[in-house]
C-alpha cells in the first residue's frame, strides 16, 4: 500500500499525464536500440523509427576500421550513444544548438561508458565543425527537424510538449538538410557516406539534394509502417 506521500507524488504525475506529458518526460527515461537514455522536455523523445537509422549507420561503418562520424542534430545522443556503443572502434563528434542537448549528450555517453568515444560539441549545423577543424568524415548521420512549420500546429497533444526546435523544419521541412547537405562534402572523405531520417514524403526531395552536392548510390530504407523513413548515399566527388 501507497504511503502518504507516494501517493501525493502518484497524483502529481497522472495529473501531468492528464495534461498529455510525454510518459518518457514524466519517467526521465527511454528505451532506445537496446539501452535506457536519460531524456527530459528540451530535447526530442527518442523514437522507434530512428533504429533504422542506427541499424543503418552500423552496417556501414562495420568494415571501416576506426571510423570516423557526425551526428548534427544529436538531440539527447541517442544516435551517437547507440553507435558509438555498438561499435567499440568508432568516433563520434555530436552538435547541437542546444545546451539542454548537450548536457544529456555527456550524460547518456557516461552512463554507457563511451564518453571517451563520443564528443559534444554546441552550434548551429556545421559550425562547432569548422571552428574545431574536424573533418576527414568516414559518415555523417542526422535526424534533423524535418516537420513543416504549418503542420506543427497539428501534431498530437504529446508531441506538443516537445521542443519546436527539433521539430519545424521550416516552411517546408527541408530548411535543416539544406543547411547539412550542402556543406558535408567539405567534412566527409571521398567514400564516405551520409545517412539521413526523413518524412514520409521527403525521399525524392532529399534524393535530389544529395545527387546535386555530388552524392551516389542513393538508397532509401521504409520503416515498420511502410514509410519512407531513411536515405543513405555514397559522397563520390
Amino acid at each position: 500500500m501507497l504511503n502518504q506521500k507516494q501517493l501525493s507524488k502518484y497524483d502529481e504525475l497522472l495529473k501531468l499525464r492528464c495534461k498529455h506529458m510525454p510518459v518518457a518526460y514524466i519517467t526521465g527515461e527511454k528505451e532506445f536500440y537496446g539501452i535506457k537514455f536519460h531524456v527530459s522536455p528540451g530535447v526530442l523523445i527518442p523514437r522507434p523509427e530512428t533504429e533504422f537509422l542506427v541499424e543503418r549507420s552500423l552496417e556501414v561503418i562495420s568494415k571501416i576500421k576506426e571510423p570516423k562520424i557526425a551526428d548534427i542534430c544529436c538531440g539527447s545522443g541517442a544516435i551517437a550513444v547507440a553507435i558509438a556503443y555498438n561499435n567499440k572502434y568508432s568516433s563520434v563528434y555530436a552538435s547541437d544548438i542546444s545546451q539542454i542537448a548537450g548536457c544529456l549528450t555527456k550524460k547518456n555517453a557516461a552512463r554507457h561508458n563511451v564518453n571517451e568515444r563520443v564528443f559534444f560539441m554546441q552550434g548551429d549545423f556545421w559550425e562547432p565543425f569548422k571552428a574545431n577543424q574536424i573533418e576527414e568524415l568516414d559518415l555523417i548521420v542526422s535526424n534533423p527537424p524535418y516537420i513543416p512549420t504549418y503542420q506543427i500546429k497539428e501534431l498530437p497533444p504529446d508531441v506538443s510538449h516537445e521542443p519546436k526546435l527539433a521539430l519545424d523544419g521550416g516552411e517546408d521541412g527541408l530548411e535543416a538538410y539544406r543547411h547539412i547537405i550542402c556543406d558535408a562534402p567539405v567534412f566527409l572523405k571521398t567514400g564516405g557516406q551520409m545517412i539521413l531520417e526523413i518524412g514520409w514524403n521527403q525521399a525524392k526531395t532529399v534524393s535530389n539534394m544529395l545527387k546535386s552536392a555530388g552524392f551516389s548510390n542513393i538508397y532509401i530504407q521504409k520503416d515498420y509502417a511502410g514509410f519512407d523513413r531513411v536515405v543513405s548515399a555514397i559522397y563520390s566527388q
